[in-house]
């Protein structure tokens, strides 16, 4: 009989936890987009801070003879290729490697530093535009040149 009681007592146990976890999931799915929207804010901002040292131009507009990346990030197909290399170029203006994965992103993993960042620690392509800076290929959210981040229907991301 205490046998009973104690499987009983296990099965439960499993059941409330995978409830529990449900709703987590539905959370942090809920959270994802929005913690997205959030890491192209930052880069967003560090655009921003590094033009206003350089004239009000982005890496890809500056020659890398002056700190930028223009010789090596080369458009093919509407997009910047090695995009990677304007984040290392703006390394001193953000914060740390992860903020270039989005969330939802299981095939990217964060750069221990900018210094060893690849294309292979980037979720996010770099259209080929000075109006649209970044965008999130698995949520959709664009980051813009002004700083405005927006989602694929064209709404402020938020978690509600």
């Amino acid at each position: 009989m205490k046998n009973v009681f104690v499987l009983g007592a296990l099965a439960l146990a499993v059941v409330v936890a995978g409830c529990g976890k449900s709703g987590l999931d539905q959370a942090e799915r809920k959270v994802m987009p929005v913690t997205c929207a959030n890491n192209l804010r930052q880069v967003g901002l560090g655009f921003r801070i590094w033009s206003g040292d350089h004239d009000d131009k982005y890496p890809f507009d500056v020659s890398t003879n002056a700190g930028g990346v223009m010789e090596l990030v080369t458009a093919k197909d509407g997009l910047r290729q090695n995009g990677y290399l304007m984040l290392q170029c703006m390394s001193n203006e953000l914060t740390i490697p992860i903020i270039v994965v989005c969330p939802q992103d299981k095939a990217k993993s964060a750069a221990q530093d900018w210094a060893s960042l690849t294309a292979s620690n980037v979720s996010y392509v770099f259209p080929a535009t000075n109006k649209i800076l970044l965008v999130c290929p698995i949520d959709g959210n664009v980051l813009y040149s002004d700083g405005t981040v927006l989602d694929k229907d064209g709404k402020v991301p938020s978690h509600e």
